[in-house]
């Protein structure tokens, strides 16, 4: 599953290489280099089948931050921290692993999953990558949010039944992602945005 992950990605970096290289003007009308284009998913697709696995980041409805692990680390353990987006970072990049109604997230450059720290079920407990196990701390339920931005979404673990959100609401970066009560904030709400 790495692999095919790690060939989309050389296949999107040397599309856009060659893009540049053909047309400097296209190349120059893009985006800069860096910064996430706000593509989100539509929710609509993911419900009621299986769907390729899209590669997308998590931005979070307050801050407008991405999630990541800590450092770009990838170790397992590492703490989820979220940052300034940068789509050239494969640490913001996470494969969505469709398992019936849950979705497991692969992170781009670690090839671990986002999970809770001790597989807690415990409110502020963090958010880490770690090897895939099978345990129900990695399945994320995705649940659109009615009266928030489009195509918003809870991010709800299967496992504890709760929200993932960021510590405090905080906005600043590299501030922690953990799990709390799901209680509508916007800090816990999350945008899937397509690379």
């Amino acid at each position: 599953m790495g692999t095919s992950r790690i060939m989309k990605v050389v296949a999107v970096v040397a599309i856009g290489a060659l893009t540049g290289m053909a047309s400097p003007a296209l190349a120059s009308a893009q985006s800069p280099s860096g910064s996430w284009t706000p593509n989100p998913l539509s929710l609509s697709t993911l419900e009621g089948q299986a769907t390729a696995a899209p590669i997308v980041g998590l931005r979070n409805a307050k801050s407008g931050k991405f999630l990541q692990p800590t450092g770009n680390s990838t170790a397992n353990g590492a703490k989820v921290v979220q940052q300034p987006g940068d789509d050239q970072n494969s640490s913001q990049y996470w494969d969505m692993i469709q398992d019936g109604d849950y979705f497991s997230f692969e992170n781009g450059r670690s090839g671990r999953n986002l999970g809770i720290d001790g597989a807690s079920t415990a409110n502020g407990a963090s958010a880490i990558i770690a090897n895939g196990s099978g345990d129900t701390n990695q399945d994320w339920v995705i649940v659109p949010v009615s009266g928030g931005q489009t195509d918003d979404a809870r991010l709800q673990n299967r496992k504890s039944g709760k929200c993932l959100g960021i510590s405090g609401a905080s906005t600043a970066n590299g501030a922690q992602a953990a799990q709390f009560t799901c209680d509508g904030s916007e800090n816990q709400r999350w945008i899937l945005d397509l690379l």
